[in-house]
């Protein structure tokens, strides 16, 4: 697949990601995609990037380039997603979204 067509996949599985995650927190999508800095609006952030790295197995690189942001800032929220993955209601609560997430059509 060309670099040009992987990149628009990975824009629409963002998409879907940060449609998922800003639901399932109950925080406004224009916010997840942007800058805000509340609770909810940072765990759909952070739960987004989770599932495109987790759940699609994309590199934090490819993840970075579909949702703007800068890698690191993808290394922190898997690595803090996945500590809190200890306490069994949250990790259960992740799984299921990662699961419904995984299993999405997403039309190419």
């Amino acid at each position: 697949m060309d670099r040009v067509r992987q990149a628009a996949e990975d824009r629409t599985r963002a998409e879907l990601a940060v449609s998922v995650a800003a639901a399932a927190v109950g925080a406004p999508q224009a916010e997840v995609m942007g800058n805000g800095r509340l609770y909810r609006v940072v765990l759909a952030r952070q739960v987004a990037m989770y599932l495109l790295h987790v759940g699609c197995s994309l590199s934090l690189r490819r993840v970075s380039a579909a949702l703007g942001r800068d890698r690191s800032t993808i290394a922190y929220a898997v690595r803090s997603l996945e500590q809190r993955r200890d306490e069994p209601a949250f990790d259960a609560w992740l799984q299921a979204l990662e699961d419904a997430f995984v299993r999405a059509p997403v039309m190419s």
